[in-house]
């Protein structure tokens, strides 16, 4: 384009704030679409910020119209990536696209009011706009880090590099500079525009000759179960199906034993009985607890309630392979009954754990999470009232129960394996994988852990494949800002292994004649990843560049209204 092209472009974009900031959004949501799975065309986050660029410079006398209009024009997007939450809470997939739509438009109406009031400033769209992702995914509502600029670039090691050094939020913001290059060359800045492009050659440069991940120092071999229980909403797992499902899962541990891990790992939530840690188990045992199921002749059977955690704990005695599975955790268990005659099961603190079994013996090692499922298991700031809570339970996901505490320990596991050697793993549950600061105190900054191992439910994604594929992908980016590698077990998939650099090392899981698993049915896997003792950079100092750009972001916008009411009072005077 001609200077002229863009000078006419500009024009038109500040004479139809309500048009180019609808279309400007739209285009953003379209790229980042087709950037992301399943399509992944992950060149184009280079070019999605581009609309909102253009727009929050050329509309910036009418920065709030134009940020309106342009959340508006991305809600689809935000719609499209989140549809899978309307099985799950139709009340709550509305309330979260209106947020992440209108987090979108307040980032350009701050951009837009920044480049108003200080026109040098064309250079800060990339620090406001990651200033907004960090505050979308570290502090708002206990954090939501996902579908940055950032995560389709997970396979491409020469751009991803940057994550070892400072942290995803460091590359988000490299890629935001492209975009901003071109306009301000349009606009005339050019030594913006030089400064920037070369910044993105150091950037492409460096990455072919750094490696800023530490080297493996050996190996383990993870036999992943993936169960197909489904576990949708985690609302009620009936004793009929718990016994069926345990009958398949046993099963599946004997096939993936057979094949001689290191180590045998279960999916989150997969223990099928109410308790599995040694003090719990023996609460249960003392109260001598049954439940009755029909047999296949109709005949009404009878079985202690610790008949899995017995039968698990017999199998991985028999193996001699250490299992990780998760499951309910308690402190201070107690059992109580009703008037009926049913029985609670009540206590001091109950946990979404990890355990770890070994010897035959119950577990003692277990890892609590730390960081609970914002909307899935607790409600950020709605939680604090029960009352509150309830009520809305009732209107947008009857039957959930958001009874977990957090963790208090965010440390690694001590697993010993068959063959005598120990090691140190991470075990962050779920949707801790996607959080970058829990991951950093999980696997600890002075290289305790080794290796992650990640036990998901994504039974919650339900027919929404995509889901399942970002789910995994922003999971990568703990390998690449830690330098640790992971094995992630997924009940109904995706499961898969990553390398300290990001790398996809396996994927899927086999059938019991080793034919490879379609989509989200059961079946085993053996995993190997290696094992490190070193730690990158960010490990030891962190989101630098997220509270960076957040720090900048408030100061640039402060300062801009100051200016704002500065020159109001001279036209007054």
């Amino acid at each position: 384009m001609r200077a002229g092209d863009f000078e006419a472009l500009g024009r038109w974009i500040a004479s139809r704030p309500r048009v180019s900031g609808l279309l400007a959004g739209m285009a953003f949501g379209l790229l980042m679409a087709l950037a992301y799975p399943p399509v992944w065309l992950w060149g184009l986050v280079f070019v999605a910020p581009l609309p909102l660029v253009l727009v929050s410079w050329h509309a910036r006398e009418r920065a709030l119209t134009c940020a309106f209009w342009c959340a508006i024009g991305v809600s689809p997007w935000w719609l499209l990536a989140h549809i899978w939450v309307a099985r799950v809470s139709a009340f709550g997939v509305v309330p979260l696209v209106i947020v992440l739509s209108a987090l979108t438009g307040a980032a350009v109406w701050a951009v837009a009011g920044v480049q108003r009031r200080f026109a040098w400033s064309v250079w800060t769209w990339g620090l406001i706009w990651v200033g907004f992702e960090f505050l979308r995914g570290q502090i708002l509502a206990g954090g939501y880090a996902w579908y940055f600029l950032a995560h389709p670039l997970a396979g491409q090691r020469f751009l991803a590099w940057p994550a070892a050094m400072a942290g995803t939020y460091a590359v988000s913001l490299l890629v935001t500079l492209p975009a901003t290059a071109l306009v301000a060359w349009s606009i005339g800045r050019r030594r913006v525009a030089w400064a920037w492009a070369g910044v993105c050659l150091a950037w492409v440069v460096a990455g072919v000759a750094v490696d800023p991940w530490p080297e493996a120092t050996g190996h383990l071999r993870v036999g992943v179960v993936q169960t197909d229980v489904p576990q949708d909403i985690k609302i009620d797992w009936a004793m009929g199906q718990r016994f069926e499902d345990w009958q398949a899962m046993k099963a599946l541990i004997a096939q993936a034993g057979a094949l001689e891990p290191d180590l045998i790992a279960l999916p989150e939530a997969m223990s099928p009985g109410w308790t599995l840690d040694a003090v719990s188990l023996e609460h249960e045992r003392r109260k001598m607890l049954e439940f009755e199921r029909r047999g296949p002749d109709g005949v009404m059977e009878r079985y202690p309630v610790t008949l899995f955690a017995d039968e698990l704990i017999l199998m991985q005695g028999a193996l001699r392979t250490p299992i990780m599975i998760g499951g309910p955790g308690f402190e201070g268990l107690h059992i109580e009954p009703d008037e009926h005659r049913r029985f609670w099961y009540l206590a001091e603190e109950r946990y979404n754990s990890v355990f770890v079994i070994e010897d035959g013996q119950a577990p003692t090692k277990r890892y609590d999470k730390v960081a609970l499922t914002p909307f899935g298991e607790y409600m950020p700031y709605i939680s604090r009232s029960d009352w509150l809570e309830k009520q809305l339970l009732g209107i947008g996901a009857s039957g959930m129960q958001f009874d977990l505490d957090a963790g208090k320990r965010a440390e690694p596991l001590e697993v010993r394996l068959a063959d005598g050697r120990t090691v140190s793993v991470a075990a962050p549950v779920c949707f801790e994988a996607t959080m970058p600061s829990v991951c950093r105190r999980v696997v600890g900054r002075a290289g305790s852990a080794q290796a992650m191992i990640n036990l998901t439910n994504d039974g919650w994604f339900g027919w929404w494949e995509p889901g399942r594929e970002h789910h995994m992908l922003t999971a990568r980016w703990r390998c690449l800002e830690l330098g640790v590698p992971m094995v992630r077990v997924a009940n109904t998939g995706i499961s898969g292994a990553f390398d300290q650099r990001g790398r996809v090392v396996a994927q899927g899981v086999v059938d019991a004649v080793g034919r490879e698993v379609p989509g989200r049915g059961s079946g085993v896997a053996v995993m190997e990843i290696p094992t490190v003792s070193g730690r990158t950079m960010y490990a030891r100092v962190g989101d630098v560049a997220g509270w960076g750009c957040l720090g900048a972001s408030a100061g640039l916008v402060l300062a801009a209204a100051v200016r704002g009411r500065s020159k109001r009072g001279e036209k007054a005077g």
